[in-house]
């Protein structure tokens, strides 16, 4: 299975020496599949959970409007997105997201917004009882 490969040069503080690079892996099967997920989706989200700079998870959330269920075809129409620059713009959200979400938010079949959602992990904090958060 090919993989897709990301690399990014984190910010560097004043004066520090050259930052970490961040890697993200993505098999190119599951960008497919995000996509082929897009086109089925008239509203809801498209949800890519990472963790450790990897793909653990892709969630569909799909909601219906009981008005627009009748003689509306589901799925995006034709020109709701073009899938080269939304694998794009996933790839490009990616880079650097250790922890996170990427959300894809879908309305009347078509690609409305990308979130990223960056999430830090801090292993050194501890609770009262010195187990952690």
């Amino acid at each position: 299975m090919a993989t897709t490969v990301l690399r990014t040069r984190l910010g560097r503080a004043q004066g520090a020496l050259e930052a970490p690079i961040a890697y993200a892996y993505l098999e190119n099967a599951v960008l497919d599949g995000v996509i082929g997920l897009l086109r089925g989706t008239y509203h809801g989200q498209i949800t890519i959970v990472l963790q450790n700079f990897r793909v653990v998870q892709v969630e569909r959330k799909e909601n219906f409007n009981p008005e627009e269920l009748e003689g509306t075809p589901l799925g995006l129409t034709p020109g709701g997105f073009n899938p080269k620059a939304v694998r794009d713009k996933i790839v490009k959200a990616l880079v650097g997201l250790e922890f996170g979400q990427i959300i894809l938010v879908v309305k009347k079949g078509k690609l409305a917004q990308l979130e990223r959602l960056q999430k830090e992990r801090f292993s050194d904090l501890q609770g009262l009882g010195g187990d952690g958060i």
